[in-house]
């Protein structure tokens, strides 16, 4: 459902279709303006108005758009402040997109520690996203990191098997770093292992992880993609 809303939404921010004339002058009444003429507009969506040029955000989830005070014009598109050179779209998204760390089900993971492990990080990852082995190449380096992966087996048809086998081998971390460096296939799962994969694929669904690797930092900050260390640490800086 949410898709075809994003669809509708999408076309009507290229088009700059008219929404509706009526002056609306608090949130609420922005939410009415837009569910009258949007399909499928989720009642989850968030509503705020913004400090700058009396937009209102309407928040659904994984996208952000923009709606005047009237509910009359919508549009998709990234806001610029020409003063400070800061992309406004670009960090309130990433505000958004913050979780707390301390409510991942590290349960459902495992640990790769490099060095003493002190720093953490929690990595949603296929062991057959080759961003995936970039991405760990470039932690490992980074060296003092505690990685909690996540099996995430959304790429291919054989991921599930293949990640179901690191998770139930004697040593999961070792199969892990074996499979992503060497490509050396763990043993085969026993039949009574009991693994975390649909609760994992849950959760991404949840916190809205539509592509691996996904990273979450102790401080909630969300990155997506084998980005280099100088981004993984600029973001660990990060309130």
């Amino acid at each position: 459902m949410k898709f075809r809303f994003i669809a509708a939404l999408l076309g009507l921010a290229a088009s700059l279709v008219l929404a509706t004339a009526s002056q609306a002058q608090t949130t609420a009444e922005v939410r009415n303006a837009l569910a009258k003429v949007l399909p499928n507009f989720p009642a989850s969506a968030k509503i705020i108005k913004t400090p700058y040029a009396g937009l209102y955000e309407v928040d659904i989830g994984d996208r952000v758009f923009y709606t005047d005070a009237s509910g009359r014009y919508l549009f998709a598109g990234e806001i610029l402040d020409t003063k400070t050179g800061t992309n406004m779209t670009k960090e309130r998204i990433a505000e958004l997109q913050k979780i707390s760390w301390k409510d991942l089900p590290f349960k459902d993971s495992f640990k790769v520690v490099y060095g003493n492990g002190k720093r953490q990080i929690a990595v949603f990852e296929d062991p057959y996203c080759p961003y995936c082995h970039q991405l760990d190449k470039t932690l490992e380096k980074m060296s003092n990191m505690t990685v909690h992966v996540f099996l995430f087996p959304v790429i291919r048809p054989e991921s599930p098997a293949k990640s179901r086998e690191v998770w139930c081998a004697p040593d999961r971390s070792k199969a892990w770093q074996a499979w992503m460096n060497d490509q050396k296939d763990p043993p085969k799962a026993p039949a009574g292992c009991v693994d975390p994969l649909k609760a994992n694929l849950a959760l991404g669904q949840r916190l809205g992880i539509e592509s691996t690797p996904t990273m979450f930092l102790e401080n909630g900050q969300r990155i997506t993609g084998a980005v280099d260390a100088a981004e993984i640490e600029k973001r660990m800086a990060m309130k």
